[in-house]
């Protein structure tokens, strides 16, 4: 087995230091209940009562747009719960990972970390974007805090890590 495959999904494993960052999907699951329910209210005040059955108009266009988007909802949330995307912050690595791909960053390939705030709306977290220059990339990786669990906790563990790199010599 090798160091890729020994790193399991946990939280925080305090004999390496690792800190595990999940995708977050609680916004899957609000999209999904708002439409949904959106959906039931839009067909008991459509549909028409007879006999104690309710009559449904399938080919009302709105309720097919709220059927579209709770299907479209339901696919993207499997869809992330399939691959199982994650970051891990390592003693000595930023490892990005999903159910079928791990990319491991050493730290010594990483020459700055810049940590932008949100200046105009708070939206998803205060956080919007942390930009990371690679020695070997030409383009930034971007990370958006707002999309893994632990928000505060990923922002704080990066900000150390910038100032362990800009101490660096």
């Amino acid at each position: 087995m090798n160091a890729i495959e020994s790193i399991e999904y946990t939280t925080y494993n305090p004999h390496s230091g690792e800190l595990s960052f999940p995708l977050r999907m609680d916004f899957y699951w609000q999209a999904i209940a708002v439409y949904a329910i959106a959906l039931l209210c839009y067909i008991l005040i459509r549909g028409t009562f007879w006999d104690g059955s309710i009559d449904v108009i399938l080919h009302d266009p709105i309720v097919l747009v709220l059927g579209f988007l709770v299907a479209l909802s339901c696919a993207w949330l499997l869809g992330n719960w399939f691959m199982q995307r994650s970051l891990v912050l390592g003693s000595s690595y930023i490892c990005l990972r999903n159910r079928f791909r791990t990319r491991i960053i050493d730290f010594c390939e990483i020459e700055a970390i810049s940590i932008g705030k949100q200046k105009i709306l708070r939206v998803r977290g205060m956080y919007k974007v942390i930009k990371i220059r690679l020695r070997s990339r030409r383009r930034l990786l971007r990370i958006r805090p707002s999309l893994y669990e632990r928000e505060q906790e990923l922002v704080q563990a990066l900000s150390t890590l910038k100032r362990r790199i800009a101490n660096k010599p």
